[in-house]
């Protein structure tokens, strides 16, 4: 068993113990790539044809480590296998990756440098996934994610914790890291890595309204940002948190990038909380669906570059020359890399428009007819009417106990970012943080 994920890469990160309910705990070798992990990656001239710690060709992989010549010179058959795995264990999720590094030194060394936990989170296959709360029967609950893009989509364990009079909410997700809640405390943790932080309880008098990163593959220029309100009702002002063990929150009023009365009279009368609607991430924007409250169809935009705030019309359809809503947005997402709106009409199709950033203007490109009560998440998803059954149009992704759909979503990411997560699971001690309590 390797300590702290072996080598000097991923601490309290994929090796060892460190994925929850013990994935990658005791996979003997032969058996590390389950259910086939590679089966849709075939390497050239064979190259996992022997499997375990034989499974590279020439003795690269000999002996549980790459053979190295009597003058301490790397084989060229290990550094060119070494290029064909590295693609290939790009596209692996990370518990498979926890599976890869048990299997020799090579694969191991591969997978624990900064270059391929970085390539790892930017790679096309890694999605967002939609969380979800699922409760076994009379006691724990546990937090799964859900890879819409797996043949079989199974949720796949992200954390336990106890029931207990304190909730635990999601506040935001960004860069493989959750803003999680426990009754007073407030946690920033990478459940990949088991990296973790505690900060100050910002959402006890405020309202955590955007959990936001900037410079997400630069390893130490990364930032993470919390954005909440302050102040008397219908007299909100901003302010953001940099999420460092140094930081202090810094005020930004209401900055409304010179668009005037109707959207400082939106921010003044404050922001839905991210934990109840979580904004769209998108570029450098944070998006929220417009709200009956706000007085104004327009949905609102946070520049986090600019620290400014605007609103966007929404998709809006023409009678005799003039624009009207096309209805009551349910949910913002990003698709092919642009913003899109569902709204879900009364005979229970879901319309999908979407947004051109260069015109500004919005297109219905999709109509779904399937009957639901509430569209969610990075993607059009579902709930069951009898809570049943998860949906992403045209297929089930999954069906059994009582589950809940969060509003929040997660990618995956094996960086580690010490300077915002500075603390390891081994610093959990007296049910804080409660989410690795017994895993």
């Amino acid at each position: 068993m390797e300590a702290n994920g072996g080598g000097g890469g991923l601490p309290n990160g994929v090796g060892g113990h460190a994925l929850p309910n013990g994935v990658g705990d005791h996979a003997p070798a032969d058996h590390a790539l389950a259910n086939g992990a590679l089966a849709n990656h075939a390497l050239p001239n064979g190259a996992l044809a022997n499997g375990g710690g034989h499974a590279l060709a020439n003795g690269a992989v000999e002996n549980g480590g790459a053979h190295v010549l009597a003058n301490g010179v790397v084989p060229a058959q290990a550094v060119a296998t070494a290029d064909v795995l590295y693609p290939v264990f790009l596209r692996l999720p990370v518990q498979e990756i926890a599976r890869c590094r048990r299997i020799c030194r090579l694969w191991r060394d591969i997978t624990d440098t900064f270059d391929f936990r970085r390539d790892h989170q930017r790679h096309s296959c890694r999605t967002l996934m939609p969380l979800v709360f699922y409760q076994e029967p009379g006691g724990r609950w546990h937090l799964r994610a859900v890879d819409t893009l797996d043949d079989v989509p199974l949720p796949r364990p992200v954390f336990r914790f106890p029931l207990h009079n304190a909730p635990l909410k999601i506040h935001g997700s960004c860069a493989g890291i959750l803003l999680l809640s426990f009754g007073s405390r407030l946690y920033a943790c990478n459940p990949c890595t088991r990296r973790w932080a505690r900060l100050p309880p910002l959402h006890v008098n405020h309202r955590i309204i955007g959990f936001y990163a900037t410079g997400v593959y630069d390893g130490a220029g990364t930032g993470c940002y919390v954005l909440y309100d302050d102040g008397p009702e219908h007299d909100c002002v901003y302010w953001i948190f940099k999420v460092d063990t140094h930081a202090a929150a810094r005020y930004i009023g209401r900055p409304v990038a010179g668009e005037g009365v109707v959207l400082d009279r939106v921010l003044a009368n404050g922001i839905a909380p991210s934990y109840l609607i979580p904004p769209v991430h998108f570029l450098v924007y944070l998006c929220w669906l417009p709200r009956a409250a706000q007085g104004t169809s327009g949905i609102l935009i946070f520049n986090t570059v600019a620290e400014s705030f605007r609103l966007i019309p929404p998709p809006s359809f023409q009678v005799d020359g003039e624009l009207f809503p096309v209805g009551v947005g349910s949910q913002l997402f990003v698709l092919h890399e642009h913003l899109a709106m569902t709204v879900i009409s009364p005979t229970g199709a879901v319309d999908v428009w979407v947004r051109d950033d260069t015109t500004g203007l919005w297109s219905r490109p999709y109509r779904i007819g399937v009957p639901v009560d509430a569209v969610v998440n990075q993607g059009v998803f579902a709930v069951a009417r009898d809570r049943s059954g998860l949906m992403q149009c045209p297929r089930i992704l999954h069906t059994g106990d009582w589950f809940f759909l969060s509003m929040h979503t997660i990618q995956e990411s094996l960086l580690l970012h010490p300077d915002i997560l500075p603390l390891q699971e081994t610093d959990a001690v007296d049910g804080d943080p409660p989410f690795f309590q017994n895993q």
